[in-house]
């Protein structure tokens, strides 16, 4: 296999890491769907994703090969079906994109987060929604780095965050429609720069799910899940074939 095929096909995470936030296995929602990547200058680009309680498992072809990529919180697994092959890339640092249910007002954000401690300052109105007003801290290059977020009492995800380059993100919530035959809300989301500069996009959160199915953002790309299927994912789907051979995982890019 191509040494830079393989770093590209590593590179599509971020595409398959659909608005979603990492954490223990715990109120897991697991459901399969197809997830879909549309930019203005390329073809879509399409997968198939199952969600387990701990690992997410996506199929896809490339350059007319089929890949499965398996994600787990310790690594994450590049399987090439045509040449029984695969590479394992230790240390999934990348959030895995489950849907779980949402915990109870007052449960700090920061756990399961390490290295991030949480204190909540009380709690405030964010466009009309009832949010706890929560700063969070982490140290980079031996300084403390201090942040805050607003994260909605019933929806249990932030609706506003300040960071500590003054940058601002706020959500605001615009009404309730149908997608893919699923009851959905449609989230305005403002990005505010250091500069004043301002950036607008859109997300329609599930509800059921408890995460985002469709994202629109500036310049015509949307990432989207769609022909949803809540039921459980087998736990052989999270496993490497037995037979096929393991290569190296290639040097990263410079």
């Amino acid at each position: 296999m191509n040494p830079s095929l393989w770093q590209r096909l590593l590179a599509l995470i971020g595409f398959l890491t659909v608005l979603a936030t990492a954490g223990a296995a715990e109120g897991v929602i697991q459901f399969s769907a197809d997830a879909i990547q549309r930019t203005p200058d390329r073809p879509p680009m399409k997968a198939r994703i199952y969600v387990g309680p701990d690992a997410v498992r996506s199929e896809y072809e490339m350059n007319g090969q089929r890949f499965i990529e398996i994600v787990r919180q310790q690594d994450r697994v590049l399987i090439n079906p045509d040449r029984k092959e695969y590479v394992i890339q230790p240390g999934g640092s990348a959030p895995l994109p489950q849907a779980r249910k949402p915990q109870p007002p007052g449960t700090s954000p920061c756990q399961g987060v390490p290295g991030v401690t949480c204190r909540m300052l009380g709690k405030e109105k964010v466009n009309g929604r009832l949010a706890e007003k929560w700063e969070f801290v982490t140290r980079r290059n031996g300084q403390e780095v201090r942040s805050l977020h607003w994260i909605d009492v019933e929806k249990r995800f932030p609706v506003r965050q300040m960071f500590p380059d003054g940058s601002l993100v706020e959500m605001r919530l615009v009404s309730h429609e149908t997608l893919d035959g699923r009851p959905v809300e449609k989230w305005e989301v403002k990005q505010t720069r250091p500069d004043g500069q301002t950036q607008v996009s859109w997300q329609w959160h599930d509800p059921e799910l408890h995460i985002a199915i469709r994202e629109e953002l500036p310049g015509g790309y949307v990432r989207e899940l769609k022909n949803i299927r809540l039921e459980p994912v087998p736990e052989r789907l999270f496993e490497i074939p037995s037979g096929y051979r393991r290569i190296p995982a290639p040097s990263p890019a410079r």
